[in-house]
């Protein structure tokens, strides 16, 4: 049971990491309504995707689940951030490229991708020492 539901978080996480957020942050036109789809796609995943580690975490793994969640978390409070931010903002695309408020956002939406990368990494490690 430990090693499905750890194979569904690094599976999501995959889809979210390889497919979702290349697809849609990658668009030159609308970048602010792909961010916004992009968003909406993030918080449903972790709504499916924290139960998941509380799960594998109670199930008898606790320090790889304590480790995973801690990452999971540590993204969690960088997407919160994210999100007051841009509401602050207000859409994107009135901004210029080099804007120091787009900047910002740019800068903390790659440390977004690679903290999702690197969960991606862990859970792929941990995975396969399961298997």
């Amino acid at each position: 049971m430990e090693l499905l539901l750890l194979s569904l978080y690094t599976g999501s996480l995959f889809f979210l990491v390889s497919v979702v957020a290349p697809v849609l942050l990658r668009t030159p036109e609308h970048k602010n309504l792909a961010g916004h789809f992009y968003g909406r796609i993030l918080f449903r995943f972790y709504k499916i995707a924290f139960p998941l580690l509380v799960l594998y975490l109670i199930l008898g793994k606790a320090w790889e689940g304590l480790v995973l969640l801690l990452g999971l978390s540590v993204n969690l409070g960088l997407s919160l951030s994210l999100r007051r931010y841009k509401r602050m903002l207000g859409n994107i695309e009135n901004y210029s490229y080099n804007s120091p408020q787009r900047t910002k956002f740019r800068r903390m939406s790659y440390l977004s991708t690679a903290l999702f990368v690197f969960n991606l990494l862990l859970a792929l490690t941990i995975l396969w020492r399961e298997v």
